[in-house]
Protein backbone atom coordinates (compact mmCIF):
# COMPACT_ATOMS: atom_id res chain seq x y z
CA UNK A 1 0.00 0.00 0.00
CA UNK A 2 2.84 2.17 0.97
CA UNK A 3 4.14 1.54 -2.63
CA UNK A 4 0.99 2.35 -4.58
CA UNK A 5 0.73 6.10 -2.48
CA UNK A 6 4.61 6.65 -2.92
CA UNK A 7 3.89 6.27 -6.85
CA UNK A 8 1.15 8.85 -7.27
CA UNK A 9 1.24 12.61 -7.28
CA UNK A 10 -2.77 12.41 -5.59
CA UNK A 11 -3.94 9.54 -3.81
CA UNK A 12 -6.50 8.34 -1.48
CA UNK A 13 -6.69 5.23 0.87
CA UNK A 14 -9.52 3.97 2.58
CA UNK A 15 -9.22 1.65 4.88
CA UNK A 16 -12.08 -0.42 6.77
CA UNK A 17 -12.85 -3.44 9.05
CA UNK A 18 -14.92 -6.44 8.30
CA UNK A 19 -18.68 -6.53 9.12
CA UNK A 20 -18.39 -2.37 10.29
CA UNK A 21 -21.69 -0.56 9.49
CA UNK A 22 -20.43 2.44 9.57
CA UNK A 23 -17.16 1.92 7.05
CA UNK A 24 -19.83 0.84 4.46
CA UNK A 25 -21.69 4.08 4.62
CA UNK A 26 -18.80 6.24 4.99
CA UNK A 27 -17.73 4.47 1.62
CA UNK A 28 -20.39 5.30 -0.21
CA UNK A 29 -20.33 8.79 0.78
CA UNK A 30 -16.23 9.20 0.56
CA UNK A 31 -16.35 7.30 -3.02
CA UNK A 32 -19.59 10.09 -4.01
CA UNK A 33 -17.35 12.56 -3.00
CA UNK A 34 -14.13 11.89 -4.64
CA UNK A 35 -15.37 10.44 -7.95
CA UNK A 36 -15.51 14.03 -9.60
CA UNK A 37 -11.54 13.94 -9.20
CA UNK A 38 -10.35 12.32 -12.33
CA UNK A 39 -6.75 12.30 -11.31
CA UNK A 40 -7.27 11.06 -7.77
CA UNK A 41 -5.76 7.32 -7.17
CA UNK A 42 -8.60 5.87 -5.08
CA UNK A 43 -7.92 2.87 -3.23
CA UNK A 44 -10.16 0.53 -0.24
CA UNK A 45 -8.31 -1.86 1.45
CA UNK A 46 -9.75 -4.20 4.32
CA UNK A 47 -8.19 -4.40 7.91
CA UNK A 48 -8.70 -8.57 7.37
CA UNK A 49 -7.06 -8.87 4.16
CA UNK A 50 -4.44 -6.17 4.38
CA UNK A 51 -3.31 -6.47 8.50
CA UNK A 52 0.15 -4.93 8.24
CA UNK A 53 -1.75 -1.79 7.22
CA UNK A 54 -2.72 -0.73 10.86
CA UNK A 55 1.67 -0.42 11.28
CA UNK A 56 2.43 0.62 8.46
CA UNK A 57 0.09 4.08 8.54
CA UNK A 58 -0.26 3.85 12.14
CA UNK A 59 -4.25 3.54 11.78
CA UNK A 60 -6.21 2.59 15.26
CA UNK A 61 -9.77 3.05 14.23
CA UNK A 62 -11.94 1.80 11.28
CA UNK A 63 -12.74 3.75 8.86
CA UNK A 64 -9.75 6.17 7.64
CA UNK A 65 -9.31 8.17 5.25
CA UNK A 66 -5.63 8.93 4.11
CA UNK A 67 -4.88 11.45 1.69
CA UNK A 68 -1.21 11.13 0.30
CA UNK A 69 0.06 14.24 -1.88
CA UNK A 70 3.48 12.92 -3.91
CA UNK A 71 4.00 9.70 -1.35
CA UNK A 72 3.60 12.48 1.75
CA UNK A 73 0.17 11.98 4.05
CA UNK A 74 -1.40 15.56 4.07
CA UNK A 75 -4.82 14.58 5.47
CA UNK A 76 -6.22 11.88 7.72
CA UNK A 77 -9.82 11.49 8.84
CA UNK A 78 -11.24 8.61 11.20
CA UNK A 79 -14.42 7.16 11.91
CA UNK A 80 -17.32 10.19 10.94
CA UNK A 81 -15.24 11.64 8.17
CA UNK A 82 -16.11 14.83 7.20
CA UNK A 83 -16.76 14.63 3.36
CA UNK A 84 -17.23 17.98 2.81
CA UNK A 85 -13.66 18.77 4.27
CA UNK A 86 -12.46 15.90 2.58
CA UNK A 87 -13.22 17.25 -0.50
CA UNK A 88 -11.97 20.83 0.32
CA UNK A 89 -8.52 18.71 0.52
CA UNK A 90 -8.81 17.24 -2.24
CA UNK A 91 -9.41 20.20 -4.51
CA UNK A 92 -6.61 22.00 -2.53
CA UNK A 93 -4.20 19.57 -3.14
CA UNK A 94 -4.83 18.98 -6.40
CA UNK A 95 -4.63 22.62 -7.41
CA UNK A 96 -1.37 22.54 -6.02
CA UNK A 97 -0.15 19.20 -7.98
CA UNK A 98 -1.67 20.63 -11.15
Amino acid sequence: MKQLAENQQLCLLYIQAPDCGLCSVMLGKVEQATQRFSELCAARVELHVVPQVTGEFLVATAPTVLLFVNGKEVYRAGTFINVRELECEIEKWNKVIN
